[in-house]
């Protein structure tokens, strides 16, 4: 068969589309209803499988039963192919963008996707008959593909898939951007369109191989942050969002074998919501549950980023503060209580919340022991405060 010949065209360029689509589909089972990266990286995929079949349009390309699909002259051909091939890289580059977590409204994406490619147009239809006009389309390619690297580069510290992809994108830079000052130096003739452009046989494998080691360099992006959402499900509570307790032991150890010294002085707080039971008894189990989420809601919008929220059990919470002594922590229970007060009574939940907690301070901590030895005094100081309730107490040596 042909290379021209249409027939040949499409097995191979709609299987190509298709199976990367299948392969996406396959290798991503969300533990949510979150798919936009899923869905613009497929866009993108597609985009490519269709962009070189833009060819097939021309006048002369197929044969006389055929000559029906004819409708592209060949510089229009040129500009939308040249045009898919950036639309595509843009859809690949907002799959990036939203499996980075990066919230932008719909309006940002849509800018980002289509304005360099009614840029290009626009040049690219003042410069067809120009010699510079392939400089102008490696110049686009340049700035796509160091979009989509500025996306990718977050994205190392979570996946090693992204590794893969930033590799292909140096290396396709490298050639682009060479070829954009070669031809900006040395600029070739301007283009005939004097008959129908076919792109040639090594230019469709090339195609075809950056773009299925890209969409497989993905699917692996998108396997090891399924990978990380079971691993957090396994750790975190569904109620309130905090950590549960398996989590909360090698969260802090880990912290401290990585960051050392520079965390202590180093706090921890086990706090109690009082007439937890009495709440659960007259009101029932979901104004239990209402009062757990509105105290996690209200810890989370007050805590640092390296502050470490824990659901200890029950109605127990457990708070560490890295670099934190005693007297800040101290306040930040007082800040936490006056938040509490501040909430106006509803029927889901038509009580305040009040809590008592136990309150340490250390300089070191070793090894899981030493933690443990740690909770345990911070519990007994948090029973003294539930006899009275409504207080913060301070571990005291008699607790040790």
């Amino acid at each position: 068969m042909l290379l021209n010949d249409p027939v040949t065209l499409l097995l191979v360029i709609i299987p190509f589309g298709l199976m990367t689509t299948l392969m996406l589909c396959l290798s991503y089972v969300g533990t949510s209803h979150h798919r936009a990266p899923l869905h613009w990286w497929i866009a993108g995929d597609l985009v490519l499988a269709a962009y070189r079949a833009v060819d097939l349009f021309q006048p002369g390309i197929v044969s006389s039963e055929y000559s029906w699909l004819g409708i592209l002259a060949p510089q229009t051909a040129f500009i939308a192919n040249t045009a898919g091939l950036l639309l595509a890289i843009g859809c690949h580059t907002l799959a990036l963008h939203h499996l980075a977590d990066q919230p932008r409204n719909r309006q940002w994406c849509l800018r980002m996707l289509l304005a360099p490619v009614l840029l290009y147009g626009i040049g690219a239809s003042v410069l067809l008959h120009n010699e510079y006009m392939l400089s102008w389309f490696f110049l686009f390619c340049v700035i796509t593909i160091g979009m989509q690297f500025y996306m990718t580069w977050p994205l190392r510290k979570r996946f090693r898939g992204a590794w893969a992809l930033l590799t292909g994108h140096v290396a396709l830079l490298i050639f682009h951007g060479h070829s954009t000052i070669t031809l900006t130096l040395e600029p070739p003739p301007p283009l005939s369109f004097d008959e129908p452009d076919m792109f040639s046989l090594p230019a469709l494998a090339m195609d075809f191989m950056v773009s299925f080691l890209f969409t497989l360099s993905f699917a692996l992006m998108l396997q090891e942050q399924l990978r990380q959402q079971v691993v957090q499900l396994s750790i975190t509570d569904t109620l309130t969002g905090a950590l549960n307790r398996r989590g909360a032991v090698s969260t802090i150890l880990q912290d401290r074998r990585q960051n050392g010294p520079q965390r202590y002085p180093l706090s921890v707080a086990m706090i109690d919501l009082d007439n937890f039971k009495l709440i659960n008894d007259q009101h029932g189990h979901a104004a239990g549950d209402a009062a757990l989420q509105l105290f996690a809601s209200t810890v989370t919008r007050l805590v640092r980023k390296d502050d470490i929220f824990v659901r200890w059990g029950g109605e127990e919470f457990l708070l560490v503060f890295p670099g934190t002594d005693i007297v800040q922590a101290q306040g930040f229970m007082a800040r936490l209580r006056e938040a509490l007060t501040l909430h106006s009574p509803t029927p889901s939940l038509p009580f305040p919340i009040g809590f008592s907690a136990g309150l340490a301070q250390t300089l070191s901590m070793d090894s899981r022991e030493d933690f443990e030895a740690l909770l345990r005094s911070v519990d007994k100081a948090l029973y003294r405060a539930k006899r009275i309730r409504g207080r913060v107490e301070v571990v005291e040596a008699v607790d040790l």
